[in-house]
């Protein structure tokens, strides 16, 4: 589970996508969880680099979701068509294990 406090865009892309790689690449690892609860924005940039990177983790067997936004995250994430899984946010971190722990 890995914590973004603050917005993600394209000026922090390059970051989070390093620690999202970082984690996935764990022992065991089956899934990371964003808790997006203190995101307050995203941008398109960022949902892009999000899904390509949902997409590359796939490709691995690993899963990435996302829980708690703040709303526009979600909007933002519809905007730019972003993948199911990635629209799919949980509203809880538990949630988000739970379903992972279900669906891998």
């Amino acid at each position: 589970m890995l914590r973004v406090e603050g917005g993600i865009y394209f000026a922090n892309t390059d970051r989070i996508r390093t620690e999202v790689r970082a984690a996935a690449a764990r022992t065991g690892v089956k899934a990371v969880v964003v808790d997006a609860e203190t995101v307050p924005f995203v941008d398109v940039s960022a949902v892009r680099m999000l899904d390509a990177l949902a997409a590359e983790l796939e490709a691995g067997g690993t899963r990435l979701l996302l829980a708690r936004d703040v709303g526009q995250v979600r909007d933002v994430l519809r905007t730019a068509d972003a993948r199911a899984e990635l629209m799919r946010v949980h509203p809880t971190v538990r949630e988000a294990v739970d379903a992972a722990r279900r669906e891998t």
